[in-house]
C-alpha cells in the first residue's frame, strides 16, 4: 500500500492440475491454482479458451521444480538477488536511474506509479506510459513481474489513462459478485494493454474502524470480504493478471495507516483469527498469486517487530497455520510507520534503516520486497541483500526458496518457457 494521496493471466494462467504422480501442463481460463490443488473454477463466472503458450506431453511433478531449479542456477548471484526486489518507477520515459536498476543491479519486477507522492503525471499518455513499460522490458536481463495499484476508487492507478473506477466498497454494494469480477476483467484486460501482469488488489482486509479508508474495503465481515474480493481476484487471475490479497495480516483494525505510522491491531488471537486473519484464510482456497504483509504490529503474535519484519507472522501464521506456499510481497520499504521503526532501532540514516529493515523482511519469510523509489536507498537496498547472502546471514537455502516461488509465478503466467 502506498500512500493514499497517489489518488489514488495472455489469458489465464497454467492450472497445475494433480493427477496421480504426473502433471500436466495446461492452459486454462480456470481460475485454478498455482501451487496445491486444483479445485473447480466456480461456475458464477464465464471461461473462455485461451491459446497455449506452452505446449509439450505429460511432465513428471519433479520435472517442473527441477527446471525452475536449473534456470535459477544459471542466474548470476546478482540476478538472484535481483530477483527479489521490486524497481519502484515514477518517470516520465525511460532513464539512466531504471537502466541502472535493471541492467547492473539486475531487478526482477517493477511497480509503477503514474503519480507519486501527488506529483504531475507521467508519463501523460497512455502510448507514453505503454512505451515506458516496453522499455523497462526491454532492458531488463529476465522477464519482468510488472505491477500496479488498480483497486479502484482512491486507489486507481489506470484512471488517468481509462477514467475512474469503482472502489471495492461501491463494487460491493451492488451485492452481486458478477459486476465485481467484470470490473476486475476489465482492468485486467487494460493492464494486459499497458503491459503489466500483476495487481496488487485485492484488500482482503476487513473494515473494523481501522486506519485505512473503508471505501477501499469490500466489507465489514469476512463473509463481505471473502465474496467480493474472491470476484474481484477471479476476474484478475482468469484473465491474465496476478492478483494479491492485501495488507496482510489484516488493517481493518488498524490505529493507524502504515504510509504515516506505524500502527497496531490490539485484537487477540482469537479476534485475529475470528475476522482478520478469516478472509485471508478463506480466500486461499482461490489460490492468490501473491499476497502482500503490511508494516503493522500485532502484540498477540509478535509485540516486538511489525508484521513485514516478523518470521511469526509471515512463516509460522500465515505459511504454517493458514498454509498459504505463494509468493510473499512486502508492503512498500519506504513507508513512514517503518522508516520511524527502524530509527527506534537506531538508524537515524533512513537508507541504512530500510536497507536493514529489507534484509530483516527477507530473513522472516517475504520473498518479493517492494524497494524504495529513491535511488539512493534503493543502492543501499542491494547492497544490504548482497551482503547478506554474500556472509551467509541470508543462507542459500532461504534465497532458493523465494527465488523458486517468483520463478514458479512467472512461469505460471507465461512469461518463462523452460525448456
Amino acid at each position: 500500500m502506498r500512500n493514499v494521496r497517489l489518488s489514488m493471466r495472455l489469458h489465464q494462467v497454467f492450472v497445475i492440475l494433480g493427477l496421480c504422480s504426473l502433471l500436466v501442463l495446461v492452459t486454462s481460463c480456470g481460475g485454478g491454482p498455482i501451487f496445491g490443488t486444483a479445485t473447480p473454477t466456480p461456475t458464477l463466472f464465464p471461461t473462455v479458451t485461451a491459446t497455449p503458450i506452452v505446449t509439450g506431453t505429460s511432465t513428471p511433478t519433479s520435472t517442473l521444480d527441477q527446471r525452475i531449479d536449473a534456470y535459477i542456477a544459471h542466474l548470476t548471484l546478482a540476478q538472484q538477488i535481483g530477483q527479489t526486489l521490486m524497481l519502484a518507477v515514477y518517470a516520465n520515459g525511460y532513464n539512466a536511474n531504471l537502466n541502472q536498476a535493471l541492467t547492473q543491479w539486475h531487478l526482477g519486477s517493477a511497480i509503477i506509479f503514474p503519480n507519486y507522492n501527488g506529483g504531475p503525471l507521467q508519463p501523460t499518455t497512455l502510448a507514453g506510459m505503454q512505451q515506458l513499460i516496453q522499455a523497462l522490458k526491454a532492458h531488463a536481463d529476465t522477464p519482468l513481474l510488472l505491477a500496479t495499484d488498480e483497486e479502484g476508487g482512491l486507489v486507481d492507478r489506470l484512471s488517468f489513462y481509462y477514467g475512474s473506477t469503482p472502489s471495492p466498497q461501491q463494487l460491493a454494494a451492488t451485492g452481486d459478485p458478477q459486476q465485481v469480477y467484470n470490473q476486475a476483467q476489465t482492468d485486467a484486460q487494460r493492464m494486459r494493454q499497458l503491459g503489466l501482469n500483476v495487481d496488487f488488489a485485492p484488500l482482503a482486509d476487513v473494515y473494523q474502524g481501522g486506519g485505512i479508508d473503508q471505501s477501499r474495503t469490500f466489507g465489514t465481515t469476512p463473509s463481505q470480504v471473502t465474496t467480493y474480493a474472491g470476484a474481484f481476484l477471479d476476474g484478475l487471475q482468469q484473465n491474465g493478471v496476478a492478483g494479491t490479497l492485501k495488507h496482510w495480516p489484516g488493517l481493518g483494525a488498524s490505529s493507524g495507516n502504515p504510509d504515516f505510522t506505524l500502527p497496531t491491531v490490539t485484537h487477540t488471537k482469537a479476534q485475529l483469527n475470528a475476522i482478520d486473519f478469516a478472509s485471508f484464510k478463506a480466500l486461499l482456497a482461490r489460490h492468490p498469486d501473491l499476497i502482500m504483509v503490511t508494516h503493522v504490529i500485532v502484540p498477540a503474535y509478535d509485540a516486538q517487530e511489525p508484521a513485514s519484519l516478523s518470521s511469526v507472522l509471515v512463516d509460522q501464521v500465515l505459511r504454517g497455520q493458514l498454509g498459504y506456499q505463494g509468493v510473499v510481497v512486502t508492503d512498500a520499504m519506504d513507508a513512514q510507520g517503518l522508516i520511524e521503526f527502524m530509527q527506534q532501532q537506531g538508524y537515524s540514516d533512513p537508507a541504512q534503516g530500510i536497507a536493514e529493515a529489507c534484509v530483516r523482511a527477507f530473513l522472516a519469510g517475504d520473498d518479493l520486497i517492494e524497494a524504495p523509489i529513491e535511488q539512493d536507498r534503493l543502492a543501499a537496498v542491494v547492497t544490504a541483500m548482497t551482503q547478506a547472502v554474500e556472509s551467509g546471514r541470508i543462507s542459500q537455502t532461504r534465497l532458493h526458496e523465494a527465488l523458486h516461488r517468483i520463478i514458479r509465478l512467472k512461469v505460471a503466467l507465461g512469461l518463462l518457457q523452460l525448456s
